[in-house]
């Protein structure tokens, strides 16, 4: 089985997003341009302007293209509240889904944090990134939980 639900437990297997990449893309673009509006020293716009280019570069490698040895390319959530991240490096997290996480119809951010503490992290699985089966019960895991 692919991607789906079995024993209130949905495994959702990531691909690479054009929708996140666009979301991106267009996130930094909109940094960048503000930069325009502020009256800074030229050398400090540039350096913050090769700065957002080198976080859009790694957002992109890590998050929508999944080209990222940390890059989440599997995530099973029970309906508990309790997950595992799969990371393309083979290494395995478990932890718990924390308050705050976003659900919508084309996009859910998964916000959780390791099961020996640690910070809140989030893993964003966009509608075309999952199998619409899985992307719909972890939405309606992430709204309703069991």
């Amino acid at each position: 089985m692919e991607s789906g639900r079995f024993g209130g437990m949905v495994r959702v297997r990531l691909r690479p997003s054009r929708t996140l990449g666009g979301i991106l893309v267009a996130s930094h673009l909109a940094g960048a341009s503000s930069l325009l509006l502020l009256s800074w020293p030229r050398p400090l716009c540039w350096a913050a302007l090769v700065l957002i280019g080198v976080s859009l570069v790694r957002n992109l490698r890590r998050e929508a293209w999944l080209c990222s040895a940390v890059s989440v390319v599997r995530l099973d959530l029970e309906g508990g509240g309790h997950l595992c991240i799969f990371r393309k490096n083979g290494r395995r997290q478990r932890g718990s889904v924390q308050p705050g996480s976003f659900v919508a119809p084309y996009l859910a951010i998964v916000r959780w944090r390791l099961e020996r503490g640690g910070p809140v992290r989030c893993c964003i699985v966009a509608r075309d990134a999952a199998e619409p089966s899985a992307h719909r019960i972890l939405r309606v895991l992430l709204r309703h939980p069991l």
